[in-house]
């Protein structure tokens, strides 16, 4: 019987955010597959675990991921962890899992601390619906088009990630591409330098910029956007399909089955619909006390 591959979260920042059921599976899996083995050593000790731990990060994860499901498939219980929060989230941990799943071992996640959720549910903003990007990319060409695709996608609240070297460039960027929308930037959250922006991307930015801890620390941008998505309906024909496979064939001197073909490129119809449509004329034919021209070409 295989084992079990436990995600676990682990706190972002306070140690006092690990749950009592994340110690006691970090503290009973045989492996413990680590983002960063140095910093999850550290967890262990302040938890007082030891435990048997092997590296699993973006730049071997697929490599390690055999190993790993091979001891899944021996019967032995993995937990993955990241460095903060939890995992496969702009982190390590997608790959194992999606190999555990189509090897039929079963995964269960070990809830906890999430920078997105935390986020989110501090902003203020009413996000029943939201779209989260991970970290923003790092040319402002790049930035421009994940902007471009915030505004064009429709979901009014947006969360990233961001370093704190690279903070003020960003939101300075922002403050040409989104002027209008409302910001909650969260840094360093539940850790030292702990503070939450709120307003706009220019308001932000001077506070940033009065601030003398703004390069210490991760940050978690929540935007609240105005835009809406436009909606092009496509325009609807109220000429019949058989009215306009015909009208085809008269004005083009083409056989039905040319009709169907050039009407499926052109008007946005299913090759399907219009063959119906074909099917319908010819039965319409060749009801008649004599077949006509028009049958035949419907049969070529």
């Amino acid at each position: 019987m295989s084992g079990v591959l436990y995600v676990v979260a682990t706190p972002i920042g306070n140690m006092e955010d690990i749950t009592d059921r994340a110690k006691r599976i970090l503290g009973e899996v045989d492996i413990i597959a680590a983002e960063d083995t140095r910093n999850t050593i550290g967890l262990l000790r302040r938890l007082g675990i030891n435990n048997n731990l092997v590296a699993n990060h973006k730049f071997n994860e697929r490599h390690q991921c055999d190993y790993l499901i091979s001891q899944l498939l021996e019967g032995k219980n993995i937990a993955v962890v990241s460095d903060a929060g939890t995992p496969c989230i702009s982190d390590p941990g997608s790959i194992i899992v999606d190999a555990a799943v189509k090897n039929n071992i079963q995964v269960i996640g070990v809830c906890g601390a999430s920078a997105v959720i935390t986020g989110i549910s501090i902003s203020g903003f009413s996000a029943l619906t939201f779209a989260f990007y991970g970290f923003f990319p790092k040319t402002n060409h790049e930035i421009r088009e994940k902007i471009e695709q915030v505004k064009e996608n429709g979901i009014p609240v947006s969360v990233f990630y961001e370093s704190p070297l690279r903070i003020k460039k960003t939101i300075n960027l922002l403050c040409e591409l989104l002027s209008d929308s409302e910001m909650c930037l969260c840094n360093d959250m539940t850790k030292m330098y702990e503070r939450v922006y709120r307003g706009s991307p220019q308001s932000i930015l001077e506070e940033l910029k009065k601030n003398p801890s703004s390069e210490k620390g991760e940050y978690t941008l929540i935007i609240k956007t105005n835009v809406v998505r436009k909606i092009v309906a496509k325009p609807v024909s109220t000429t019949s399909l058989e009215s306009q496979i015909v009208d085809y064939m008269i004005t083009h001197n083409a056989t039905a089955k040319q009709a169907v073909k050039e009407l499926s490129k052109k008007n946005g119809m299913t090759k399907n619909e219009l063959y119906a449509a074909s099917l319908h004329l010819k039965e319409m034919f060749t009801k008649g006390p004599n077949k006509s021209d028009s049958e035949d070409d419907i049969n070529e």
